[in-house]
């Protein structure tokens, strides 16, 4: 018999196999598989001759399997799913051959429901941590189940245990990202943002029979706990070959290079379609590069080339590009790559691909994490968007708005410059940028269980872009340099803010009270990616008129003014200020 044993845990979504002789499950990360639960060792499952036990740690006086407490060893029967709740995890095990084994992929505990035998009532759809706000009165018979499930159920008293515990957890973080620190033994992984330790870490294996992988696919090198690390922290995979990247434990996805030796910072930046976040965003990564190192000596590099592939193919082709039809190329092409699959909580889900960076000031070392996410377009328009969303700004230690005025009905009133295409036209329905920050606001507090009128502590900078077209609104006297022989200048960030705030409020006043609604922390810009207006072209493939960056005239105006700002709010120890 060639039997193979699955665990599947239920709140992160993990599943490892084992043909095996042992699989230890527990809290720790030297279990053979760790799994979320209170308890560091949580058992061991034990296969031999056909037959596997699963053996409760001595320190556990009991654990819950198929609905039934249980104080001692168990019998695994075969190709049966069993129900496990053990130390607040919740976790399921099948134990049996290749041609019975049901479908894991189906299995997407992020959606629970109740089922109460008395009156035959389904709930509607839940997350984990509302059942307990279900009624009480049926809690002995009351039984959960999540999609994919099937007619298996756990006991509703068990649920109630391991919804406690990850409150407890999640809370823990939570506080932390609240009061702006995070854990030291905390690594985020930029693309499914699950925490873990470093050690946690998986290997990617490099020699060339090691390909398949369970999550990335069959073309993907397989991921693999080590046995041992040599003395310089690399592993050798199961043919002996030297591996030196990493990869989450959860999603599989590669881990930046240099991962657990930098802190790490993540900025949202977000907006309505075509508001200009692409050509923002590349404009703003050239300049750092440049401006950087010059005005603070800090180093802005590249931190993951292969990750990084589609915004600098956009970069060259605005900076470097011969035509405005080739930069617009580059927008398309960008757009196509700011989201990707990712294996999350037991499905694959769309996620913001993320833009890594680093910058080092003498012995600290920073990672950067970019993302562009359009609120309403094609790839956003998912069963699992709002949840997505809601977890996307939760992680945010940044969040940049960038509103565009061109398409805002009082700015279009006030300008009517005919020789700016982007007046010409409007793109964008009136009013969907106030309505995306009241979006905002609603998917914070859903993230972070908020009461009304508490708001958050995160940096949220708005952007006032396109200042080309409309910088005249702010009378002949310039904004004032944020930057002054090395140093920041945080008065004149301040009085800039004020100066835009006042005309913002007195143009479009529910642009500045939704941001405050939303964070203590606002802070407002003005910016221009392209520093002119963009020319008309008919493109050569679909006819149509589109708008593009004029040819060899791209100078970005104040793009880094909100990344510093929003950064010496991050890591005050970066940026030094003066007040003379």
């Amino acid at each position: 018999m060639n039997y193979h044993l699955y665990i599947f845990d239920c709140l992160t979504g993990k599943l490892r196999v084992s043909d095996g002789c042992f699989m230890t499950i527990g809290k720790h990360a030297r279990n053979t598989f760790r799994v979320m639960m209170g308890a560091e060792k949580g058992g061991i499952f034990a296969q031999r001759n056909g037959i596997c036990r699963f053996f409760p740690h001595a320190s556990l006086p009991s654990y819950s399997l198929d609905g039934h407490e249980q104080e001692h060893d168990y019998q695994i029967r075969p190709d049966t799913i069993h129900l496990f709740v053990l130390a607040g995890g919740c976790f399921i095990c099948w134990y049996g051959s290749e041609e019975h084994r049901p479908d894991f992929a189906r299995f997407q505990p992020r959606t629970w429901y109740t089922y109460t035998p008395d009156t035959g009532e389904w709930s509607t759809a839940l997350a984990l941590l509302d059942i307990p706000n279900r009624s009480e009165a049926a809690i002995e018979t009351a039984l959960v189940t999540f999609d994919g499930l099937g007619h298996h159920a756990f006991r509703m008293c068990d649920i109630l245990q391991v919804a406690a515990y990850v409150a407890r957890s999640e809370g823990a973080v939570q506080r932390a990202h609240m009061q702006g620190a995070t854990p030291k033994w905390e690594y985020r992984c930029p693309s499914c943002w699950a925490t873990f330790i470093k050690e946690e870490a998986l290997f990617i294996a490099t020699h060339p029979s090691l390909c398949g992988d369970e999550k990335m696919g069959p073309e993907a090198m397989q991921r693999f706990t080590p046995e041992v690390l040599s003395g310089d922290g690399y592993a050798t995979d199961s043919r002996g070959s030297r591996c030196h990247e990493r990869a989450c434990p959860y999603c599989h996805h590669k881990l930046p290079p240099f991962f657990g030796q930098m802190s790490q910072h993540t900025i949202a930046l977000i907006g309505v379609p075509d508001s200009g976040k692409s050509y923002y965003l590349s404009s703003l990564v050239h300049e750092l590069e440049r401006t950087m190192p010059r005005d603070f000596h800090i180093p802005f590099r590249d931190g993951d080339p292969a990750t990084n592939a589609p915004l600098n193919d956009m970069r060259m082709r605005v900076f470097t590009g011969d035509s405005p039809q080739t930069a617009h190329r580059g927008k398309k092409h960008l757009s196509s790559q700011l989201y990707h699959k990712v294996w999350k909580e037991g499905s694959y889900q769309t996620m913001p691909r993320p833009f890594i960076y680093t910058l080092n000031k003498g012995v600290g070392a920073h990672s950067i994490v970019l993302y562009q996410h359009t609120e309403g377009d094609a790839a956003t328009r998912q069963r699992d968007d709002l949840y997505t969303a809601q977890h996307y700004l939760k992680v945010a230690d940044a969040i940049f708005f960038l509103f565009d005025p061109t398409t805002n009905p009082e700015f279009r009133a006030l300008l009517r410059n005919e020789e700016d295409p982007q007046l010409r036209h409007c793109l964008n329905k009136a009013g969907r940028q106030a309505l995306l920050l009241t979006e905002l606001e609603t998917r914070l507090r859903a993230a972070l269980n908020q009461k009304p009128g508490e708001r958050v502590t995160t940096p949220l900078a708005i952007i006032i872009g396109k200042s080309d077209a409309w910088r005249s609104l702010l009378g002949s006297e310039p904004l004032l340099p944020i930057v002054r022989n090395g140093q920041l200048k945080p008065e004149n960030i301040a009085a800039n803010s004020a100066r835009l705030r006042e005309l913002l409020f007195r143009i479009s006043p529910n642009i500045c009270t939704s941001a405050e609604a939303v964070s203590d922390n606002v802070c407002y810009f003005a910016a221009s990616a392209m520093g002119a207006a963009p020319v008309e072209f008919t493109d050569d493939e679909s006819g149509e008129i589109l708008m593009g960056p004029p040819e060899g005239t791209v100078k970005p105006f104040r793009v880094t003014d909100p990344f510093i700002w929003a950064l010496s709010s991050i890591e005050p120890a970066l940026f030094p200020g003066t007040n003379s």
